[in-house]
């Protein structure tokens, strides 16, 4: 089992805005998906009569 102190990621930290490796593109890219999603639901409610 690895040890925790040399256990790296080369995932960019989605908590950090300010990451260079791409914390704010995943922020955007998620936030563009909620979006996205919430549109289509919207979308399908109006086209069967619920809204």
């Amino acid at each position: 089992m690895a040890e925790p102190e040399y256990v790296a990621s080369d995932l960019p930290a989605l908590d950090r805005t300010d990451d260079p490796r791409g914390g704010a593109v995943a922020w955007a890219l998620l936030a563009v998906g909620v979006v996205a999603v919430a549109g289509i639901v919207a979308a399908v409610m109006w086209l069967l009569g619920v809204w």
